[in-house]
């Protein structure tokens, strides 16, 4: 047994919210496997998105469509803001879910880069996300 099958349930039964228990669980999952497949660049979260949603409904497919056309187009923010509306869909599968939060941390982290280099745009939504939060 190791140490986090040990505290994980307590904090879902503390009320941990689903966005961030799959953020959580995934990356305790991740922990032990740096090729776990995990997207870890927004492109690899395009691809990963098609095939998490290739059977989806029309309305979640379309939320999709329009975060791997700003991923193409290189529009980190909009495609930001859209797996947010995804990751708030309760609709979701469990795989699905996953991929979303794993994409939206991929982008939130080269968001946070540009914002660390100097980008204004990128700072500007990375600090009104965390305000949200």
């Amino acid at each position: 047994m190791n140490v986090f099958s040990l505290w994980i349930p307590k904090l879902f039964r503390q009320g941990l919210s689903a966005f961030g228990g799959t953020v959580l669980s995934v990356a305790l999952v991740g922990c032990g496997n740096s090729s776990s497949g995990a997207a870890k660049t927004p492109e690899e979260a395009k691809v990963a998105l098609q095939q998490a949603f290739a059977t989806a409904p029309a309305e979640v497919k379309a939320i999709t469509d329009e975060v791997q056309t700003a991923i193409q187009e290189k529009n980190d923010g909009k495609a930001f803001v859209q797996l947010g509306t995804l990751n708030s869909r309760q609709d979701l599968t469990r795989e699905q879910r996953g991929v979303a939060a794993l994409s939206m941390l991929a982008l939130g982290q080269k968001l946070n880069a540009a914002a660390a280099n100097g980008d204004k745009e990128a700072a500007a939504l990375m600090e009104a996300y965390r305000a949200s939060k």
